[in-house]
């Protein structure tokens, strides 16, 4: 794959991922330009680093597709949760790390426990090692995502179970939906890392669309209100939709040319 085609699927992917946020957060936060290109530059650079280095070699359009966009979701989550330092008082759920005592400030404290977010990531991603040879692809692909899903489920009951309840049906969306996505993801890679990575990335976008884009009354938990203050954008923000379905576009076509 050329640097070309690897920079280009990430720029579609970091917008996927731009766009998203920007509808979801836009009437709480107002339209920030400077956080819709950094989601550009996390994909696009992340991918394009990886094809550089001869790492993205015999992987499809759509593998590397879902790679840009799942790199993107782990950095961005990386930098919210262990680096940056922003306001908590206008947040019902703290948008940095946080444990029993509150949100944790030590920056030698957060980047450990960052540490250990993308250790246990790659953790999961080495489990197709230790599967047998007789387990067909599909299987290797479900269980993968079965695996990523519950450790994504553990960690978001965690986060804002003590603040929202626990709820078993939101507990049950990421495993099953990383079910779906390491199905399709089996079809079109067998590289351990890809593999994980492009489950993660189908498993985000579904859940992403079906449960935060389409409903129409949907607002993040973690602001206080259910309504934001920046009240133009609830009119604005559809101007993101148009090109929102096109990179969903995009992911049917990539993933229509290569399967199994």
């Amino acid at each position: 794959m050329s640097l070309f085609l690897a920079l280009s699927l990430g720029l579609a992917a970091g917008l996927h991922a731009a766009l998203y946020g920007a509808y979801k957060d836009s009437p709480h936060e107002n339209f920030k330009a400077p956080r819709f290109a950094r989601e550009l530059a996390i994909a696009s650079v992340a991918i394009a680093l990886l094809a550089a280095a001869g790492l993205t070699g015999g992987q499809t359009p759509f593998v590397i597709y879902l790679s840009a966009f799942a790199l993107s979701r782990i950095v961005t989550e990386f930098w919210k949760l262990f680096v940056r330092i922003e306001p908590q008082e206008h947040f019902r759920i703290p948008t940095q790390i946080h444990w029993i005592k509150g949100v944790v400030h030590h920056p030698a404290l957060r980047l450990l426990m960052g540490a250990g977010f993308l250790a246990s990531i790659y953790g999961i991603g080495c489990l197709t090692t230790i599967f047998p040879d007789s387990w067909p692809a599909p299987l290797r692909g479900m269980v993968l995502g079965l695996a990523i899903g519950t450790a994504e489920a553990i960690a978001g009951a965690y986060k804002d179970g003590a603040i929202e309840g626990f709820y078993w049906y939101k507990f049950a969306k990421s495993p099953s939906f990383g079910v779906l996505g390491g199905l399709i993801a089996s079809g079109h890679t067998t590289h351990p890392i890809f593999l994980l990575l492009a489950t993660i990335g189908s498993m985000r976008m579904f859940l992403e669309l079906l449960f935060k884009m389409l409903p129409r009354d949907y607002a993040p938990g973690k602001f206080s209100s259910m309504v934001g203050p920046f009240g133009i954008w609830y009119h604005r923000r559809q101007y993101f939709v148009a090109p929102y379905a096109l990179t969903w576009g995009l992911y049917l076509v990539l993933c229509s040319h290569t399967a199994w």
